[in-house]
């Protein structure tokens, strides 16, 4: 039997199949080669792969082919990501800076562009906490999925690219998704007055398109979570903060982790080019201190 081949984008993926997005439009259900289990290889979330139908009618193919990687994300597992939007509120849930950190730090180890979403602005907070990453060198954008505000700033920085939305649980990633997207529908939940923090509403990761042109873009809907683990090398953590780079080099020790060491350029810019709460973010990673 002759199979018809398309390439395509995995869309989502639930219980072991996955959803493609094939180069004739539409959406197949497909089942991958067990060589992927061979070996050891796991398909994700926007990876670029090449199918074959095996049902035209009900849609159905086998997925045979992951293409190469340019990047990806360790948690949430997406792949081929143009830009990583990491979403905060500043208010319900509080403002979590060293949680920000970590995603920052995470993003910056795959070399993913990086917006920061400051979202629930039509809430009472102090926004001017966020200058920090602003000083750093990170974009943001500042948001309300409640009253709009901000959203077409925000549509403008997704054209043209697939976005992951990422960020604790309860910041309005979904809501966002749905202001953007008025027809889809995103499950959303309210917060647990008890645990201050947000319920799960998004069960597993999908890719959304932003109109009906790929210019347009797309985002990626994601599980979202309260801590994170960040495991990395400590020598390498220093090259991960923006505002690091500009002064390591001038530091004495080539090797220097800028916490103990003598005449270190880093340590001398706290509290002025650098912000004490990054600096203070760096050492808890440093020392291993991997939640807080």
């Amino acid at each position: 039997m002759v199979y018809i081949e398309y390439d395509g984008i995995i869309v989502k993926g639930v219980g072991g199949a996955y959803v493609v997005l094939a180069t004739d439009g539409k959406h197949y259900t497909c089942t991958p080669r067990g060589i992927f289990r061979n070996r050891n290889t796991t398909p994700l979330i926007g990876d670029y792969v090449a199918i074959s139908v095996t049902d035209q009618v009900k849609e159905l193919a086998t997925l045979h082919t992951i293409k190469p990687r340019k990047n990806q994300l360790r948690r949430p597992p997406v792949a081929n990501i143009d830009q990583a939007i990491i979403t905060v509120s500043t208010a319900q849930p509080s403002f979590n800076a060293g949680l920000l950190d970590r995603f920052l730090v995470l993003v910056a180890l795959e070399d993913i562009p990086v917006l920061v979403c400051v979202n629930k602005t039509d809430m009472e907070s102090n926004v001017d906490e966020f200058a920090t990453y602003a000083n750093a060198g990170y974009p943001l954008v500042y948001t309300s999925a409640e009253t709009s505000d901000g959203l077409q700033a925000l549509r403008e920085k997704m054209a043209g690219k697939i976005n992951v939305f990422a960020g604790p649980s309860g910041v309005g990633k979904s809501s966002l998704i749905n202001a953007l997207m008025p027809n889809l529908g995103l499950a959303t939940g309210e917060l647990s007055a008890k645990l201050g923090r947000g319920k799960h509403t998004t069960r597993h990761s999908e890719i959304f398109p932003l109109g009906e042109k790929p210019a347009d873009g797309y985002c990626v809907d994601t599980p979202g979570f309260t801590s994170l683990d960040v495991e990395i090398p400590k020598q390498e953590l220093g090259s991960l903060f923006l505002e690091f780079r500009e002064f390591s080099p001038l530091c004495r020790f080539s090797n220097c982790l800028h916490v103990k060491e003598k005449d270190c350029a880093v340590k001398d810019a706290v509290g002025q080019e650098i912000s004490t709460q990054r600096y203070e973010s760096y050492v808890k990673m440093v020392q291993g201190q991997s939640k807080f």
